[in-house]
């Protein structure tokens, strides 16, 4: 029985890899990406902060974005010239792709005896099923994901009908830059410590979280463009307003997504503080923004960090 069990399961995980290989873009949280051309005025969503005898440059990260709008500013590829390493929320250059794929497939997955139409409800699956459509995909394909799963499926999938691409983000762009130069990434977490973020929302959370989704999925395209503008400008008030609203009903997830973190991450991060050695930051913007960001961690531990 347990070998039938695991042969079941097996089957249904291979099924989920073939999805998500031809479908979920390799960087997973993209939830507050946006498109944005760097500006040319006072400031970018870049900031220095000194050490004892170093510095640490943190660049707020558009994880997916339109090639066209794909340049790297001067400020933030100086940086990384001059640094002895980058730091990244994944060292996306050791993660093998069939390693993500088999995390997100296993993480990712149902019980075997659930499908995604049983656990959401008929309307709230009937709505699903008619915006992934909508999308290009295939309802049917994903009955074995769980819902935070098939909500983030649905935003890639929105993301990529408009033209954004993982692979002109900046992420994958230092990262590339990296793995060319030979330099070293730290990670500030792996792929499954990433996963398990959703993964562990209750099944509760998990039915909130698609049906915002869904609610919003009309109105993100025009939402980008006031976030556009902020980030052009490094606008960091309006940046932080509008990544709020969009956690305003999930309070538990922002803080499982940012305010914890951040708090792991800066055990990482305070330690580089005290060496002679220059680090490029690499993380998502929304990390950097806000009284639980980056920026203000290191300033109440009485680092000087300056916006440029």
């Amino acid at each position: 029985m347990c070998c039938f069990e695991c042969n079941s399961r097996e089957s249904a995980v291979t099924r989920i890899k073939r999805q998500l290989r031809s479908r979920v873009l390799p960087c997973l949280l993209a939830i507050a990406a946006a498109s944005a051309a760097w500006a040319d005025g006072a400031h970018h969503s870049l900031w220095v902060v000194k050490g004892h005898g170093n510095q640490l440059v943190l660049l707020g990260s558009v994880h997916v974005l339109k090639p066209d709008d794909s340049q790297l500013p001067a400020e933030a590829l100086q940086a990384y010239a001059h640094a002895t390493a980058l730091v990244m929320e994944l060292d996306l250059n050791s993660v093998k792709p069939e390693d993500m794929m088999l995390s997100m497939a296993t993480l990712g997955a149902l019980p075997q005896d659930q499908t995604l139409e049983q656990v959401l409800g008929p309307a709230l699956y009937a709505r699903f099923a008619t915006q992934a459509r909508a999308d290009g995909l295939d309802a049917a394909l994903l009955e074995h994901l769980q819902p935070w799963m098939a909500a983030l499926m649905l935003d890639q999938a929105q993301m990529a009908r408009l033209g954004y691409e993982t692979a002109a983000g900046v992420d994958q762009q230092f990262a590339q830059r990296a793995a060319a130069d030979h330099k070293r990434i730290i990670g500030l977490e792996t792929v499954d410590e990433q996963l398990g973020l959703f993964a562990h929302l209750s099944l509760a959370q998990q039915q909130h979280y698609l049906r915002y989704t869904l609610d919003e999925h009309d109105r993100a395209a025009g939402e980008l463009k006031d976030m556009v503008a902020a980030w052009q400008s490094g606008d960091t008030r309006t940046l932080e307003r509008l990544l709020g609203e969009g956690f305003e009903d999930f309070p538990e997830l922002f803080r499982t997504l940012t305010t914890e973190r951040n708090r792991r991450w800066l055990q990482i991060l305070e330690p580089l503080l005290n060496g002679t050695q220059d680090y490029l930051v690499v993380v998502g913007a929304l990390h950097l923004v806000g009284k639980d960001g980056l920026v203000a961690l290191l300033r109440e531990r009485g680092y000087s960090v300056e916006q440029h």
